[in-house]
């Protein structure tokens, strides 16, 4: 169908090339396919490279299918992609960050258009700042699933936006396989059956999915060859055709073999299925147990235990028996809501607001040591940026509940880091001194009124004084008084009252239309 292109560059790969099947289909008659494709679409292609086994399989397709090309048909760039969520487990993010910095060295050597991009999310979407800054509960996998969309999916429609005008559309090649999942099996399906090559039905840009049917022993065929434990310095062929060793990658993945059902090393074809590991965020919260980091753990990387530590604290605080011991009552609206589409009484159901203030400051400071006492121990690992303690800190000056009238995050920053690099300017917007504060404070529980709604109004009224227009002015403080202040209970109560009114309003409309209907039953049978 295709007619592979074959420049002296890749005549060391000919042998292999000419000699291997995957899904049924030769290895050169699918090289011939990525080649005529991109030849074919004159716009620049994008690889989704994550440094995981499917991820490196698809680059490896891609740079030996350009090897193939004369540098005359070389004419679209290719960006390779990885997307650091500021939350990786720091032994992928070097690994991944290495495979990067020597593909680019290779490509340049043999005049490939390939150009590495490393894309991370902005700093008000990371997983902290979302987390500890504005408080959002930690992400499960049946609810509060912001996490993917915020620190993966944006930095590459941003990247895509920046990168390329409306006309460019680009070409993403991606790594997923129907054996990965029913769910992916099931998507691929639906976006990626019956069509020519492309998954189109996003406007800015193309899904390319070579891989799409290929066996997980596949991938591993293609990264090398098929081989027992214990025999990988024996082995020379499993290199990248850029120059990194696929036997690290291998190491990593057999690794967590034992605990999360990857087995990278198979003897037949007729081998058990793999791909249930998933090398992701440390901190993700989404899955019950993280498998892979345990996985390593107990392979000797022990000094990953206080981040699994910390990551199955957080996930235990998703449980719907001790949401209250960690979650205010009040959403950051400043309300004390129901859940909708109760129709009982008895089905009145509260809805918890961000975690606590007081607890986040705890979490920081404990993230802080943890990163710290790794350093010590000879390690280079960043848990938290700079960008985002500085983001972190404005949420929490400027939360919706409890603001930090104190400005806590530097003290609790110099506490961990006496000498630490960061640098926090003076914040001139602190409304109260501590006594001023707790002057507050004191007075409001004397006359018995809250004592945060005194200090947002007092806030808000500096905060315009001495503006010649206080446009605006009686809508904020409108919005300020409109919250759920004082006593939480009481605020129950009301929307308990609310349920109860609304509940009985329903009830008589019920019998209302009922009677409708049986008048309009009795009209329709005298006709």
């Amino acid at each position: 169908m295709f007619e592979f292109q074959n420049y002296d560059d890749i005549h060391d790969y000919m042998d292999f090339i000419e000699d291997q099947t995957f899904a049924d289909r030769p290895l050169k008659e699918q090289l011939a396919e990525i080649q005529y494709l991109y030849m074919r679409e004159n716009q620049p292609w994008v690889v989704a490279f994550s440094g995981g086994k499917d991820s490196t399989a698809i680059l490896t397709l891609v740079y030996l299918a350009l090897l193939g090309l004369s540098p005359e048909q070389r004419t679209n760039k290719v960006y390779v992609v990885f997307c650091d969520t500021l939350a990786e487990v720091p032994i992928y993010l070097q690994k991944a960050l290495h495979a990067l910095n020597t593909l680019q060295r290779a490509a340049s050597i043999t005049d490939l258009p390939i150009e590495t991009r490393i894309i991370t999310p902005k700093a008000s979407d990371t997983f902290w700042s979302r987390l500890l800054g504005r408080g959002y509960p930690a992400p499960n996998l049946k609810l509060n699933r912001w996490c993917t969309e915020k620190i993966k999916l944006n930095p590459f429609k941003d990247f895509a936006k920046t990168e390329f005008s409306a006309e460019q559309a680009p070409i993403v090649v991606i790594g997923s396989r129907s054996q990965e999942s029913k769910n992916r099996e099931d998507i691929l399906e639906k976006y990626h059956s019956g069509k020519e090559y492309f998954d189109e039905t996003d406007p800015h840009y193309r899904r390319y999915a070579p891989i799409k049917d290929w066996q997980v022993q596949e991938v591993w065929h293609l990264l090398g060859q098929q081989i027992a434990p214990g025999q990988y310095e024996e082995l020379g062929p499993w290199e990248t055709p850029w120059g990194t060793s696929n036997i690290a990658l291998v190491e990593l993945y057999d690794s967590t073999n034992s605990t999360s059902g990857e087995c990278p090393l198979v003897e037949t074809a007729s081998s058990p299925g793999c791909g249930k590991s998933r090398f992701g965020c440390w901190s993700c919260t989404v899955v019950t147990k993280d498998k892979a980091i345990d996985g390593l753990i107990a392979n000797g990387e022990a000094w990953l235990q206080p981040l699994a530590s910390f990551r199955n604290f957080l996930h235990s605080t998703t449980e719907p028996s001790v949401k209250g011991l960690y979650r205010q009552n009040r959403r950051r609206d400043g309300k004390v809501s129901v859940k909708h589409g109760m129709q009982e009484e008895k089905d009145i159901e509260f809805i918890h607001g961000p975690y606590f203030l007081h607890l986040r400051k705890e979490w920081l400071e404990h993230l802080l040591t943890m990163e710290k006492e790794i350093n010590e121990q000879g390690r280079e690992v960043s848990l938290i940026t700079e960008a985002e303690l500085h983001e972190i800190r404005h949420q929490w000056r400027n939360d919706p509940l409890t603001p930090d009238w104190a400005d806590d995050l530097p003290k609790i920053y110099k506490r961990v880091y006496p000498n630490g690099p960061v640098e926090f300017l003076e914040d001139d917007g602190n409304t109260f001194t501590n006594v001023e504060s707790e002057m507050i404070d004191h007075m409001a529980h004397v006359h018995q009124v809250d004592a945060e709604l005194v200090k947002k109004l007092i806030d808000l009224e500096l905060s315009v004084s001495g503006l010649g227009k206080r446009q605006g002015i009686f809508n904020r403080l409108d919005k300020v008084l409109r919250q759920d202040w004082g006593n939480v209970d009481a605020a129950k109560q009301k929307r308990e009252s609310e349920k109860v009114l609304q509940y009985s309003l329903l009830q008589d409309i019920n019998e209302i239309q009922a009677e409708l209907d049986g008048i309009d039953s009795l009209i329709n049978s005298d006709l």
